[in-house]
């Protein structure tokens, strides 16, 4: 018995042991499956639901840490980014014992039937602030035959896949790392907002993101520790642009022949040697003619020690693009963040077209000339040499329609211009912009009244230089000329004029220039033109009408007075009918005058002085300034107002004071000289007329009038000059 009793012990210790694991088992199974098929799992799981949800409709679980769920659905969101995914089948292995170190570590999960997808949302979930004593949860492998589809916002992967991945991620803010991961599929379709972008394609990606704590990278920083391997083939869409009778755009995607091959390694925000990536597509559409085109647009890029990037974007409906480009962007590296940076890389050709909202970048062009000034919406039509991000010699870029204004004179000019921009190169190799402008039509205003124009025009021809890219401001030379711009009323000009004295009436007229400028949009040189048909105009108390023709020729004398040299400029009057103090009209009057020696001042009033050599019809209208017609010896107007003349002398005026002096008329039968000088309601004057042994003198004091008839000639001598 007692033998027995010792045998028996261990046995009766066994099946205890037995029983407690089978009671163990049970209990597992138990609580396992409850935990997994009642709302305790989910509840569990699911503390913070707008970070991170996770539902299944069954679960079971038949040996500790082997998990099988059906219908699994998992969602959550990270700052603006909410994601979703959903598996019909998800069995996997959890590792007990890390679980008592707070750590979960599943080495195997396996998904059937999987479909996600990621969206941007408005409302941003910031991330909590981070705290020690996080769980740590690693999955070493989550594998699927059966991706069946992937989503991006508007964009959707469907076709038959395969996944694997693997990832680490410490909670409470601690670091994350997502292992070499891979994802494949066949038989791959593309889409967006429903519309068919690729199709029959292959695609394979193997991918891996460096460990790493929030605030070490955030955003697309995470690219800088990410490491991909993209190899896509497969067919693309097409393009259909159409254009409507009134000009309305349609663009959409439709079936086409086009190719997708791209080959690309990036590796930690640098692309590697050897990558490659082509695509075309077929464009198909009319234009507002209803004319069918067939274009083709393609991307090619290659990367070796840099990365070359060739495009050709066929013109659209609108004329709004079209591309032909062939640049290099020096290095590998991928612009994340500062695209602005990508510019100094670049070199190469570029041509094409391109619509902008606003062109005043073109003025930037002519940075020393701020005068001129380029700006609107329109399309510009280029075809550039790019060196180190910057437009080089041999570029030109032709504007079709830009909005233009010339500062000229204190004058605004201001039109739709037709533009062509050269970019020459200099003596040391410095770029030089030269422009050729037109203005179809044009209109002319005052820089302090720019609405109130006065002068329009058509076909202004611009034209700007520079003769050395070192010396811009100093070598910088403009050139404005038009012809014929219609004044509809002369009188705009009277500002300038010693209106008591001088002034337009009336009448429209005509104005021309030929202008160089400098830098600063002052005048050098050229010429302006004033011609008007039936004007009516005072002078010196004597209402005129007539036809009239002011050519004055500039050459700047003094920048900060607005002094110029106007030799040479010449005045012509015809057709001129004016009415004599006396009552008597004369008609059919002319006169021609040339300025040997001028100077203009343009401030406002204008003022101007020199020496004027004028050829007339008669002296009538001299005469005519100083007295009635039979206040005068009969024999003045039977002998002196008769047959054409020649007057040389002296004009100035400024403000409201016209000056003319030493003036002298003469032909081969008399003589006559003259003064006058009119200020305000003022005038005075000394007028000498001879022929043979007969001579008259007459001074002219306001309205007072003295008649010298003996020694006539001693006494004009004896009178003073007005002017030096």
């Amino acid at each position: 018995m007692e033998r027995t009793s010792r045998r028996g012990t261990p046995l009766r210790w066994l099946r205890r042991g037995l029983l407690a694991l089978v009671a163990l088992y049970a209990l597992y199974l138990l609580a396992g499956n409850v935990f997994l098929n009642t709302a305790l799992g989910e509840a569990t799981l699911n503390r913070k639901p707008e970070r991170f949800r996770m539902q299944w409709a069954s679960g079971s679980t038949w040996w500790p840490g082997r998990v099988s769920l059906t219908d699994v659905t998992l969602q959550g969101q990270a700052r603006r980014i909410a994601w979703d995914a959903h598996a019909t089948r998800v069995e996997g292995r959890i590792a007990l014992w890390p679980l008592l170190s707070r750590r979960l570590h599943v080495p195997e999960v396996r998904a059937d039937q999987v479909h996600g997808g990621v969206r941007r949302v408005a409302s941003e979930l910031a991330p909590p602030p981070p705290r020690a004593g996080g769980w740590e949860l690693q999955f070493d492998r989550i594998a699927s035959d059966s991706v069946r589809r992937a989503a991006f916002d508007a964009w959707v992967l469907e076709g038959e896949g395969r996944a694997q991945v693997g990832f680490y991620k410490q909670l409470r803010g601690g670091p994350m790392e997502l292992m070499p991961s891979t994802f494949d599929m066949t038989g791959a379709r593309v889409t967006r907002e429903g519309a068919e972008v690729l199709r029959e394609a292959t695609l394979h990606a193997g991918f891996a993101l460096d460990r790493h704590r929030r605030e070490q990278a955030a955003g697309l920083d995470k690219l800088l520790k990410t490491r991909l391997d993209l190899r896509l083939g497969g067919r693309t869409s097409g393009l259909n642009v159409a254009v409507s009778p009134r000009g309305e755009v349609a663009v959409k995607l439709v079936p086409g022949e086009g190719r997708a091959d791209i080959a690309l390694a990036f590796e930690r925000g640098l692309l590697a040697p050897g990558g490659r990536a082509q695509w075309t597509m077929a464009v198909a559409g009319n234009d507002i003619t209803g004319a069918v085109r067939h274009d083709i647009l393609g991307i090619d890029v290659a990367v070796d020690q840099d990365i070359a990037i060739k495009a050709t974007v066929p013109p659209q409906a609108d004329g709004r693009l079209a591309v032909e480009a062939d640049m290099r962007l020096r290095g590998r590296r991928v612009p994340l963040r500062d695209f602005a940076g990508v510019l100094p890389r670049a070199s190469g050709h570029v041509a094409g077209t391109w619509h902008f909202d606003s062109l005043r970048w073109l003025s930037g062009l002519f940075p020393q000339a701020p005068w001129l000034k380029l700006d609107g919406a329109g399309a510009i039509s280029a075809d550039v040499q790019v060196v180190d991000g910057r437009l080089a010699p041999g570029s030109r870029i032709e504007v079709p329609g830009v909005d233009a204004v010339v500062d000229v004179m204190g004058n605004r000019i201001r039109g739709r211009a037709r533009a062509d921009i050269r970019l020459d190169a200099g003596a040391g190799g410095e770029l030089l912009p030269r422009l050729k402008a037109v203005m179809e039509t044009f209109d002319v205003a005052a820089v302090k009244a720019p609405g109130k124009p006065y002068v329009r025009g058509r076909n202004l021809r611009l034209s700007v230089n520079a003769d050395d890219g070192t010396r811009m401001r100093e070598t910088l030379k403009a050139r404005v000329v038009f012809d014929d711009a219609t004044v509809p009323d002369l009188r705009v000009y009277n500002p300038f004029l010693p209106r008591r004295h001088m002034r337009f009436d009336g009448g429209a007229g005509y104005l021309s220039g030929d202008l160089s400028l400098d830098a600063a949009g002052e005048v050098g040189h050229g010429s302006l033109r004033i011609a008007g048909r039936g004007t009516r105009m005072f002078l010196a108390g004597i209402q005129l009408r007539g036809d009239v023709d002011l050519a004055l020729r500039l050459r700047r004398a003094d920048l900060k007075r607005h002094l110029f040299v106007a030799d040479g400029s010449t005045l012509q009057v015809r057709n001129v009918s004016f009415r004599e103090p006396d009552g008597g009209t004369r008609a059919g009057w002319w006169a021609r005058a040339t300025l040997g020696r001028a100077r203009l001042d343009i401030d406002r009033p204008l003022s101007a002085g020199g020496l004027a050599d004028v050829t007339m019809k008669d002296v009538g209208f001299l005469l005519a300034l100083f007295s009635r017609k039979k206040e005068y010896p009969a024999w003045v107007y039977r002998l002196i107002d008769a047959g054409q003349a020649r007057v040389d002398g002296r004009v100035q005026w400024q403000d409201d004071v016209l000056v003319l002096d030493r003036l002298q008329a003469r032909n081969d039968r008399y003589e006559m000289r003259a003064r006058m000088r009119l200020q305000g309601a003022r005038r005075q004057g000394d007028l000498y007329a001879k022929w043979r042994a007969l001579s008259v003198g007459v001074e002219l004091q306001g309205t007072q009038r003295k008649f010298h008839l003996v020694r006539a000639g001693a006494w004009y001598d004896g009178r003073p000059h007005y002017l030096e």
